[in-house]
């Protein structure tokens, strides 16, 4: 087996937080794929053949293999968004805050692109409810178009501004807010700021 290649300190620098095992770790990071998964869009029909359900989306699925997504119809049709199965767990969150599920309810995605989070906001609101789906970088904004479009709803606005050009909005959940990306870097975690 190979042994996994973490930055220097790392291991020690997780062996201070209580509970955590270095062997299971070590053990847990060698010689492992990460699986495939892929989100169903609730909105299209499909005949995709999926193996196991992701036990925090309703419309998270597994695939045993990974296949070559750009040539199948089904994926540019938006029957479904390959997204790995942990930023999925946004679903659960959503479904967990959101407030009266009876009143509309509007959502700011202030870092959308390319669309995986967006595209999931979009499945778990209704018909009344309004995404607004905010990207600050210009050359990724066709993308997240592209994305939504597939998806297939109405209630979603594609905008390209400023995160502080949004600090008069009342009434939005803002959803980088919520679920702030975190990158981790050589052991240090920063957070990616609106």
């Amino acid at each position: 087996m190979n042994e996994p290649n973490f930055p220097e300190n790392f291991i020690s620098i997780l062996s201070a937080e209580p509970g955590f095992d270095a062997g299971n770790f070590i053990n847990a990071h060698q010689n492992t794929e990460s699986p495939t998964s892929i989100r169903l869009n609730p909105f299209k029909k499909h005949a995709l053949k999926t193996d196991g359900q992701v036990p925090w989306c309703v419309d998270g699925y597994y695939l045993n293999t990974r296949p070559s997504f750009t040539f199948d119809p089904l994926f540019h049709a938006g029957c479904y968004y390959v997204q790995e199965a942990s930023s999925m767990f946004i679903d659960h969150i959503l479904k967990t805050i959101r407030p009266d599920k009876d009143e509309p309810v509007k959502i700011l995605d202030l870092c959308a692109a390319p669309g995986g989070k967006s595209t999931l906001i979009n499945s778990a609101i209704g018909a009344d409810d309004l995404l607004v789906a905010n990207e600050i970088i210009k050359t990724r904004v066709p993308v997240l178009c592209d994305n939504l479009n597939r998806w297939g709803t109405a209630n979603s606005i594609v905008s390209n501004n400023d995160p502080k050009d949004f600090g008069r909005l009342t009434g939005f959940l803002i959803s980088s807010w919520l679920m702030r990306p975190v990158r981790v870097r050589a052991c240090s975690v920063r957070t990616r700021q609106p």
